[in-house]
């Protein structure tokens, strides 16, 4: 039996359409599946679904207005938004907002910034999600940070493009002492911030690093300087989403929590540019070591590369970054481990010894060490 599925997911940015494609991605893998499609498109309005007969929808909820319509629905309905908690019978994927926080507090902690700022929306579940996340791991690093809550310009409710009130915003980030990383929820509050910032003469990145969510090219490109941000693994919600709203159509059971998918990484632009470290040997020692992290080098190699000795690097490395330089070798490596698992179809044991490792061996330890999982795990989630 064929079954038409819904998808009213706008494609306004490369966010949604990489959803878009996953759930499209997930169609194409099973027959018995279709998308309905509006003219040449597969979207949907959610405000014409009262009156449509298919099998199940996938839907953005950004708006109370939008969660009310989707709790009147007759058939399965999967969300991929988390502006706010869902009620339980609404089964919703969405990205891991506190790994999203982590990952931001650990690359502006990393590039050598001691004091922190997040400008989000407090009414917003996946912006206090992003706090949480951020304030947390900066609690490890016994650093804190202060919390800007953005002012919408035109209403209470957020519309895409959004508009913050900027004299508000002005006012919080001229009480900030620098030089400040600021982790914003969103590309668009990051691009504010960043315009915010020029007209008040704070240099970017050196006395402030900004960094948002969702890569949203159009912004973060065409901001200047062009804008840092963490990427979701929006095709691998969508694809989830497909996954399980296919299975409410079969009948199973709707999960008991949020499916939350980690985020793939951060894209880092001249907006958190590591110039802001104020160490120029450690700036010298993180471009060695990106560089030369595919090679079998040791801390003494990348000591005798910036002209001082192993002990004096390794103390301003912890001092900088917090742990020490084989710490840094160990995670660069395994970064370019992530980026060749995610984007080539090459065996576990080439990509090892591409990354430095001699051994399949140590490098599936170091692997899971630093990540929990196995390389071929982290592969099959990834493609699932």
């Amino acid at each position: 039996m064929n079954h038409e599925i819904a998808i009213s997911i706008e494609p306004i940015s490369d966010n949604n359409q990489a959803m878009l494609r996953g759930v499209i991605d997930y169609v194409n893998a099973n027959s018995n599946l279709r998308v309905h499609k509006v003219g040449a498109v597969p979207f949907f309005p959610l405000a014409n679904l009262k009156d449509w007969n298919g099998a199940g929808v996938i839907c953005t909820t950004e708006t109370v207005k939008q969660l009310n319509t989707v709790s009147k629905l007759k058939i399965p309905c999967v969300s991929v938004s988390l502006h706010h908690t869902p009620p339980d019978s609404l089964p919703t994927v969405h990205s891991d907002n506190e790994a999203i926080g982590k990952l931001a507090a650990e690359h502006l902690y990393g590039i050598g910034l001691r004091k922190f700022a997040f400008v989000g929306n407090e009414n917003w579940s996946h912006n206090q999600e992003r706090l949480l996340g951020f304030q947390t791991e900066l609690r490890k690093k016994r650093a804190d940070c202060e919390v800007i809550n953005v002012q919408f310009a035109n209403s209470k409710q957020w519309a895409w493009p959004a508009e913050i009130q900027r004299q508000p915003l002005a006012s919080e980030l001229k009480k900030l002492r620098q030089p400040i990383g600021i982790f914003a929820a969103h590309d668009e509050f990051a691009h504010d911030v960043v315009e915010t910032l020029k007209t008040l003469q704070i240099q970017i990145p050196h006395d402030a690093a900004v960094i948002g969510v969702n890569n949203n090219r159009l912004i973060c490109e065409t901001t200047e300087p062009p804008l840092s941000s963490i990427v979701q693994s929006a095709h691998q919600i969508g694809y989830r989403a497909g996954k399980l709203l296919h299975e409410l159509i079969l009948g199973n059971p709707p999960p008991s929590e949020i499916i939350r998918v980690p985020p793939e990484g951060l894209v880092a632009r001249k907006s958190s540019d590591c110039s802001a470290m104020k160490d120029d040997h450690i700036v010298a020692a993180l471009s060695y070591i990106d560089l030369r992290c595919g090679h079998p080098i040791t801390v003494v190699d990348v000591a005798d590369h910036v002209g001082v000795s192993r002990r004096t690097l390794d103390k301003r490395c912890i001092a900088n970054l917090g742990y020490p330089v084989a710490e840094q070798i160990r995670r660069s490596r395994i970064n370019k481990a992530r980026q060749l698992l995610d984007s080539t179809n090459l065996q576990v044991t080439a990509i090892g010894f591409m990354c430095g490792y001699e051994s399949p061996s140590g490098f599936i330890r170091a692997f899971r060490e630093l990540t929990g999982i196995t390389p071929g795990e982290h592969r099959s989630t990834s493609q699932n």
